[in-house]
């Protein structure tokens, strides 16, 4: 496994991180980064919900449809332990090989011999009994099938070099130094392309749905500030009437910063989320049913008229279930929830005044109206 890289904490603060907020807000290319989270730390299994490994998983396996990638990843790790466990005897029949992937080399390329053709064939013949006799034969061929077969689903997006190095080196030994090129290549990817990903997708806490919702708010809180300032000024109202100028522009920038970010303020305020739709469908996989996380119970089973003791426990069950779904477990995640709280607040706060202080400011109350003309 590579190393994991080690650096020491930052800490998080409202007064810190604003140029990474408005990114956030205004910049569609930039994905959220949480400090002190790599992606040693999810494959460890350190984190904590939204950001485990669990949804790392299921991140892979939904939205980027390349968890084959984690698959492979975790196969290596526990193959290459076996295999150093094996004794010197039986790692002696499977030995390394000879030389390492190198980008333009046919590694399939047939051999001049000067042997006549029996004997090319007592010696095929002969290194095919001793491949066969080596420590997890059937495992690799099982492997180089389901990850480097150009006719496979879980065929691994690697550099079609490495992949002729490996289907060629996995028919003549089993040890792992023939993936070790492809495993590391696969852990950079998993970290410069998938892990921002997941982290930007997991610290948002509301799904697609509830940014329709936003926007809406957004229009409508926007539609009141020119009508506020063009009702007060054409009927010369007295200036204290635009004092509401600060609530909509508040709601509004708010919303709109909201929307921007894939963050609720009041989800975030409360520590839980909305638990993407694709984890509702892989945990009912999971567990082998067709409940739903839902409050009345199962889908499609009808609840007792009469109380039954063992069914309020299931249902409690599933209301900690699903409690447990939508909460926010992982300190790194809470800690960047409650900054991106903050800066949308005073984000807000700010934006709101300044609206506010030039709708009072400039005022026409004192203006005498023009009195209309007199009939002839």
């Amino acid at each position: 496994m590579p190393p994991q890289e080690t650096a020491p904490p930052q800490s998080y603060s409202i007064f810190k991180d604003w140029d990474r907020s408005f990114k956030r807000w205004f910049t569609s290319s930039y994905k959220t980064e949480l400090k002190n989270v790599h992606i040693d730390h999810i494959l460890n299994g350190t984190t904590c919900q939204p950001i485990s490994l669990k949804e790392f998983q299921f991140f892979l396996q939904n939205k980027e449809h390349s968890a084959e990638n984690l698959d492979f990843y975790f196969w290596y790790l526990g193959y290459k332990k076996r295999f150093d466990k094996l004794t010197d005897d039986e790692k002696a029949k499977s030995p390394p090989p000879k030389e390492r992937p190198t980008p333009g080399v046919i590694y399939n390329a047939p051999k001049a011999s000067n042997q006549d053709d029996k004997q090319v064939a007592q010696d095929v013949e002969k290194n095919d009994q001793l491949i066969s006799q080596q420590p997890f034969r059937e495992e690799i061929d099982a492997i180089a099938l389901t990850f480097f077969h150009e006719d496979s689903f879980k065929e691994l997006n690697v550099d079609s070099y490495l992949s002729r190095y490996v289907t060629y080196y996995s028919q003549q030994t089993t040890h792992p130094d023939i993936f070790e090129e492809v495993h590391q290549h696969i852990y950079n990817i998993l970290k410069t392309s998938s892990f921002p990903s997941f982290i930007h997708h997991a610290t948002q806490n509301v799904r697609y749905t509830f940014w329709v919702i936003q926007w809406a708010g957004v229009t409508f809180n926007l539609f009141h500030i020119p009508v506020i300032l063009y009702y007060t000024y054409s009927h010369h109202m007295c200036r204290w009437y635009r004092l509401s100028l600060f609530w909509f522009s508040f709601f509004f920038s708010t919303t709109a910063l909201s929307g921007r970010s894939g963050y609720c303020t009041i989800r975030g305020f409360a520590n839980f989320r909305q638990v993407p739709l694709y984890e509702f469908s892989e945990y009912k996989v999971e567990r082998g049913t067709v409940e739903k996380f839902i409050k009345n119970g199962p889908m499609g089973l009808p609840l007792q008229e009469q109380p039954d003791p063992e069914q309020d426990a299931n249902k409690k069950k599933k209301k900690q279930k699903k409690r447990s779904l939508t909460e926010i477990l992982d300190p790194e995640v809470l800690k960047y929830g409650r900054q991106m709280w903050w800066h949308i607040v005073i984000a807000g706060i700010v934006f709101s005044s300044v609206v506010t202080i030039l709708g009072v400011s400039i005022t026409n109350e004192y203006d005498v109206p023009t009195a209309p003309p007199m009939p002839a």
